[in-house]
């Protein structure tokens, strides 16, 4: 049986191999632990190794072991809530980031995101506001409350918090884009636009979502072949979305290009299973169009 000193220079070895050969670390606490059995050091450094490895079901095994024996360890409730949110398990992570008192930024923020993973929208926004009453510096809180609002639809919201934080952090990039979906929701499209275009000037955008509220901001100002345009770049990144061929069809018809928009309705043929109702209403629409010609 080792004694305390031993067992200390044994798991400082371990930590030093985790770089250059983490099996070994991994061989030489496996055999601490067969001494050890309910050693905590141990089985978190166990833990700690699959963790960062993210082998996080491994990790999960080590770090349950080690709450059992330390119950109310709020830094293992957090690391087996980490596990879980890793593999997915939202609702299991959640139990165990609500076992630990007076939880950090840190454990909120994984909280919230954890909530709007399933879908509790509102819930997650009160957790977000309780991050913001001491932590209210990191612009990513922001984002994801402005994300929340959105998807609850409450837009006046969202565009209150997104002057808050212009204020506080300045045309951030992230922020842009935000800025850009909510003046859209909001109907403003003028700022839309112009939020959408600046975003691009540092990143070319690539959700078929945002390339289509992009479009129909640019049709809204009267730019339509831009919005043409941009509804094409949605079409090639993802070819299977029937809203992208709608939106297309659409601006190619508002400009009586009738050969454009039948190119648009053979592409929706070639890459969609079936065409949804309003596909088939605009394949009528070209139709009718070509025996008028």
């Amino acid at each position: 049986m080792m004694n305390q000193t031993e067992l200390n220079n044994l798991i400082l070895r371990a930590n030093s191999l985790m770089r250059s050969n983490w099996l070994h670390a991994v061989h030489i606490l496996e055999q601490a632990k067969e001494e050890h059995p309910e050693n905590l050091r141990i089985l978190m450094n166990l833990g700690d190794v699959f963790l960062e490895k993210r082998f996080y079901e491994k990790a999960l095994s080590y770090y349950q072991q080690a709450n059992a024996i330390s119950t109310d360890d709020p830094q293992l409730l957090y690391l087996i809530g980490n596990c879980y949110f890793a593999t997915g398990e939202y609702r299991i992570a959640i139990t165990y980031f609500n076992q630990i008192d007076d939880p950090p930024p840190e454990v909120l923020y994984n909280k919230a995101l954890g909530l709007s993973f399933l879908g509790s929208y509102k819930e997650s926004i009160i957790v977000i506001l309780q991050i913001l009453k001491v932590l209210d510096d990191n612009p990513f809180i922001y984002f994801l409350l402005i994300e929340q609002y959105l998807r609850v639809q409450n837009y006046d919201e969202a565009y209150r918090i997104i002057n808050t934080a212009e204020k506080r952090f300045g045309k951030h990039r992230q922020l842009l884009l935000l800025s850009a979906v909510v003046y859209s929701k909001k109907g403003i499209w003028l700022k839309a636009f112009h939020c959408f275009n600046e975003y691009e000037t540092i990143s070319p955008i690539s959700s078929p979502d945002h390339l289509t509220n992009f479009a129909i901001a640019a049709s809204k100002i009267g730019l339509t072949d831009r919005a043409i345009a941009i509804m094409q770049r949605a079409q090639v990144i993802n070819p299977y979305i029937s809203s992208v061929y709608e939106e297309l069809i659409r601006l190619q018809l508002q400009k009586d290009d009738f050969k454009e928009a039948k190119a648009s309705l053979a592409l929706a043929k070639k890459y969609l299973s079936r065409l949804n109702p309003i596909l088939r209403l605009l394949q009528e629409r070209i139709r009718n169009e070509n025996r008028d010609l």
